[in-house]
């Protein structure tokens, strides 16, 4: 029977009622587009009606799409792929940057990952992509993951706090915290940023890197082609205003920016990272595939699953 109203929905091109519901995390460079695509009107343009909410960390909103109380949420690429090793089908219609967007800040008497051994490093939350990339870096430096300890620092204030304070002996911070940190410790030392096309190439040995991304269940999109590809062709929108357009120009866009010029720095950073189709290629995918460790055969690696054209 399910099967039978999906393709009848698919037949008569139903598309979706009421507002679509995103699931957002707090305003970021991570999901900018997302949020600019709202504050510009580009959702609106393109006829979709769009509900943003905000939620606390990656792995809520993976809770919210995959519990149905929320239709589309703002998530990293890798969970697409973790979703797959158990059996759900959660999939990927547009990516937003070519870099995870992260740095790893040490604390001082930290110099090298190698250093790191016996200390513990702070994560957005254990289990996350944060520890994927961290785990992945310790292990190209020849230090062991599990001689090293990991804190739930979750991001932004937090993170950079638990950092210092003393809490944790270096940490995997994103966007503006990154630039907020080194502005007011201009000494600690930087393991890996991958900010940059150098540094992403450093890091992962790849120049394109899909990570924040909008991911919604396999069987929503299907039955809501027409909204999931408006939303994507506003958010590309969004993407190209962003690149368009001066680093101070985008940050005057932005609702209570917070620390103004760490915000204006990280925006500066992002612009020539995000995408410019919104596509991940097979070659992109597999390395996401390799740096999170999913080696079960089963896991069927894609690209963008939905097709804009």
């Amino acid at each position: 029977m399910r099967c039978v109203l999906l393709l009848i929905c698919l037949l008569t091109s139903c598309n979706h009622k009421g507002p679509v519901r995103l699931a957002l995390q707090p305003p970021s460079t991570n999901n900018y587009p997302s949020y600019f695509a709202a504050w510009l009107g580009f959702y609106k343009e393109e006829g979709v009606n769009v509900e943003i909410s905000q939620v606390a960390g990656a792995s809520k909103i993976l809770e919210a799409v995959v519990g149905g109380s929320a239709d589309v949420g703002g998530g990293v690429y890798e969970q697409t792929l973790q979703m797959a090793a158990e059996g759900k089908s959660i999939v990927s219609f547009i990516s937003l940057l070519k870099s995870p967007n992260f740095a790893i800040i040490a604390a001082p008497g930290v110099k090298t990952f190698s250093d790191l051994r016996g200390k513990t490093v702070g994560v957005s939350s254990v289990g996350s992509p944060s520890q994927f990339y961290l785990n992945y870096l310790l292990a190209g430096a020849g230090v062991n993951p599990s001689d090293v300890s990991t804190a739930t620092v979750g991001m932004g204030a937090t993170a950079m706090a638990a950092l210092e304070r003393g809490q944790v002996d270096a940490a995997v911070l994103f966007g503006s915290a990154i630039t907020s940190y080194l502005i007011r410790r201009p000494e600690a030392i930087v393991l890996a940023d991958t900010r940059t096309p150098d540094g992403l190439r450093k890091a992962f040995q790849v120049d394109d890197y899909p990570a924040s991304c909008l991911l919604a269940r396999r069987e929503w999109v299907e039955a809501n082609r027409d909204s999931a590809k408006k939303m994507a062709r506003a958010v590309l929108r969004s993407m190209a205003w962003i690149r368009e357009h001066s680093a101070e120009e985008v940050l005057a866009r932005i609702p209570s920016p917070g620390d103004p010029a760490s915000e204006l720095a990280a925006i500066r950073l992002a612009q020539p990272m995000y995408s410019v189709d919104g596509r991940i290629n097979k070659e992109s995918a597999e390395a996401v595939r390799a740096i999170i460790g999913l080696k079960r055969p089963k896991v069927h690696v894609e690209g963008t699953y939905l097709n804009l054209n």
